[in-house]
């Protein structure tokens, strides 16, 4: 990829000869044969080809769009494959897409080679698979630059998080959670992310945008693969398209900067000469602005205010938010007594404003660890509080008739879709629930709960005054 990207510079007079006509300069041989597999390379990961991608265009109701609706216009390059482990989901294996690709590329360049013995440059395909790595690099990023900026990728903690112990939690998701502690330091990479998409847009500024993207998202992906984060494919191709972009420019800044000797900046761009090459040009520049900023950016900003897609758009029965500690636990008639270690009492429940109820038991469940991700539109799914959390904390959405008093809870965990609890609650005081039903395993249940007076220093201040109390 470095052979092929230094390419595009062409190098002065005085250093190198000339060819006979310096408007057809002539390319070394293994240069041409390095910038074919790598514009295969790069096509194949930068161009939709699966069909979908563009008939969802026209499926969008473009009167009223929504946020979920630009999910998946970013587009991506194609899928051959996915390896169903550790290291494919996680690790090394997870390219393995990347590397069909480079497979296909090598094959495929050396092919055009033996097919092509005339042409002395590819000036004009460089200056498009370039064009077209950029691109793909600002559409991919306006969906997390914009929910940081409006921060919902990363929304204020939950109850349940703030009391559940740091252990609990798989690695992914202590390294989304920790953006939720600082929501301004969520905002200012929001806005450092979307710096690097203006810089990418514009031909000047291009090269600090490419250099911006490998220094900050790169290390992201590397982040991702140390918190097992997920997203670390996509980060990396960041790093790596920001790489290519880049690279034309280094050797003219090593001798700027290093050898101190002017350089002259003869990266090539294609003139777009004729009318409708013009018209095309800015009609694509255009819409690419429209899209993938300004309407993003709005509906991110609607989707913050009126529906978070991580955070149940169904608010919770007034005043309940808080922890709540268990007076009285009661299983077919017999009272429980308090233990940590009983597999039906339950230890400890939270409410939040929003309808979610969450609560610790001593028992074992399968962890859906994966730290929430996703545009859902159903409460139920929206998993940001429970996924990638263990501990015996067991996480539920509800609905409530607070005519009748019941709630209905859904276990939010993915791998325990079919689990219900039916309960109906009265409130003797705002600080007081008591709750009557059937448990997931048909038990009646009889359980009184208090709300519990606590502090979170993280929100009162490191220099308040506060009293610990267990």
């Amino acid at each position: 990829m470095a052979t092929a990207s230094v390419l595009a510079i062409e190098a002065p007079a005085r250093q190198t000869q000339q060819p006979a006509n310096p408007q057809r300069p002539v390319w070394k041989e293994y240069e041409k044969v390095v910038f074919r597999i790598f514009f295969i390379f790069f096509f194949i990961l930068t161009v939709p080809f699966d069909p979908e991608y563009y008939i969802q265009w026209s499926n969008i109701d473009w009167t009223n769009p929504h946020i979920r609706d630009l999910g998946g216009l970013g587009g991506f390059g194609y899928r051959f494959t996915t390896i169903n482990t550790e290291s494919g989901i996680f690790g090394l294996a997870s390219y393995v897409n990347w590397g069909i690709a480079l497979v296909i590329g090598i094959i495929g360049g050396l092919i055009w080679t033996l097919l092509d013995r005339k042409s002395t440059n590819y000036r004009v395909l460089n200056y498009f698979i370039t064009v077209a790595v950029t691109y793909a690099m600002i559409t991919r990023l306006q969906g997390l630059t914009f929910s940081k900026i409006f921060p919902s990728q990363m929304p204020p903690l939950a109850e349940t998080q703030l009391n559940t112990p740091l252990g609990d939690f798989v690695a992914q998701k202590l390294y989304w959670i920790q953006l939720s502690f600082v929501p301004k330091y969520e905002v200012f990479l929001g806005f450092a992310e979307l710096m690097v998409m203006v810089l990418l847009f514009f031909r000047g500024t291009r090269a600090l945008g490419a250099a911006l993207a490998i220094a900050m998202i790169g290390n992201i992906a590397i982040s991702n693969h140390v918190y097992d984060g997920g997203v670390h494919v996509l980060a990396s191709f960041y790093a790596l398209g920001g790489a290519f972009v880049l690279w034309p420019y280094l050797r003219p800044i090593w001798k700027l900067l290093v050898n101190q000797k002017d350089e002259k900046l003869a990266i090539y761009q294609y003139p777009f000469k004729a009318p409708w090459q013009k018209a095309l040009r800015i009609g694509l520049k255009g819409f690419t602005i429209a899209i993938f900023f300004v309407l993003s950016a709005y509906l991110h900003y609607d989707n913050y205010e009126h529906d978070s897609y991580k955070i149940p758009a169904r608010a919770g029965i007034p005043h309940s938010k808080g922890l709540y500690l268990v007076t009285e636990f009661r299983v077919n008639g017999k009272e429980i007594p308090y233990s940590p270690l009983d597999s039906l009492r339950w230890q400890d429940v939270t409410f939040e404003k929003w309808s979610t109820i969450s609560y610790t038991v001593h028992n074992t469940f399968n962890i859906h660890a994966e730290a929430g991700r996703g545009k859902q539109f159903k409460d139920v799914d929206r998993t940001y509080e429970s996924a990638g959390t263990g501990g015996g904390r067991c996480h539920y959405y509800y609905e409530a008739d607070t005519v009748k008093q019941t709630l209905t809870l859904f276990n939010k965990n993915k791998k325990y879709v079919d689990e219900r609890l039916h309960l109906h609650y009265e409130r003797p005081s705002e600080t007081r629930f008591i709750l009557t039903g059937t448990d997931q395993y048909k038990n009646n249940i009889y359980v009184v709960l208090d709300k519990k007076d606590k502090k979170y220093p993280l929100y009162i201040g490191r220099r308040a005054a506060l009293t610990y109390q267990p």
